[in-house]
């Protein structure tokens, strides 16, 4: 998951399946054996004794590079989104995170707010924007 040029809306798009990919990973570095048996279910084969414990490390690394990798984006996703104000939290989450179609939201958050369907969707920009500036600034920023 390499966001730069930062990708704001693939970021959240993603950020929907975080919770599951992190159990997964979590649950297959659980699931591995570095011990050669006859139940392997690693998917890592070798006719080499030698090879496959390290195979299997590797994969391990791996893994847990992955992990760690998506508890970086929460993070980053967590930081930004506690500069927002309650009503750009509100747009991501309607646009991002719906519990109701994205018509109904943008028709109600409009109304809410006296704002069109044009000027909902320009309010959602300026709010993804502001979003891509703050993770871009606190963790791409230029380094000295």
């Amino acid at each position: 998951m390499n966001w730069k040029p930062f990708d704001i809306k693939s970021f959240l798009k993603a950020s929907r399946h975080w919770k599951e990919d992190k159990a997964r990973l979590e649950q297959e570095l659980k699931d591995i054996s570095y011990l050669p048996s006859m139940e392997n279910e690693s998917g890592v084969r070798s006719g080499k004794i030698s090879e496959l414990p390290a195979q299997l490390a590797l994969r391990g690394l791996k893994i847990q590079a992955e992990i760690e990798e998506i508890l970086l984006c929460e993070e980053m996703l967590k930081y930004a989104l506690s500069k927002l104000t309650e009503d750009e939290k509100s747009l991501v989450d309607g646009f991002f995170y719906p519990h109701q179609s994205i018509g109904v939201f943008v028709e109600e958050y409009g109304k809410s707010h006296g704002l069109s369907k044009n000027l909902v969707y320009a309010e959602r920009n300026r709010t993804l924007e502001k979003l891509r500036m703050l993770i871009e600034a606190e963790y791409y920023g230029e380094e000295e």
